[in-house]
């Protein structure tokens, strides 16, 4: 490899990496803005329930976690979840538990 194509190589992955550098921060305020819209939403459909599910965003994928105590509220969780703009795709982690 020549100098020249070295050098052109070198110049093309420090521009790659300064572009990526630059939508990352863009990404990430993204991915806030939608955990704080599924956490709203959970909170005014749940009274007391979103307490347990937490929500984790990376890139536009949705993370619920924690748990509930009926099936159809873990559900309605992952329905609020993928209505919510930006989303990609929601992988739900909850749990669904009975009892006291």
């Amino acid at each position: 490899m020549s100098a020249q194509t070295a050098f052109l190589v070198f110049i093309a992955l420090v521009l790659l990496v300064f572009l990526v550098a630059r939508t990352r921060p863009a990404a990430q305020a993204g991915d806030r803005a939608i955990t704080a819209a599924i956490d709203a939403a959970l909170a005014k459909e749940f009274t007391f329930a979103n307490q347990q599910i937490e929500v984790k965003t990376f890139d536009g994928v949705v993370i619920l976690g924690g748990f509930t105590r009926e099936f159809e509220q873990a559900k309605r969780a992952v329905e609020i979840a993928r209505g919510t703009p930006g989303v990609k795709s929601v992988d739900n982690r909850i749990a669904i538990r009975t009892g006291h």
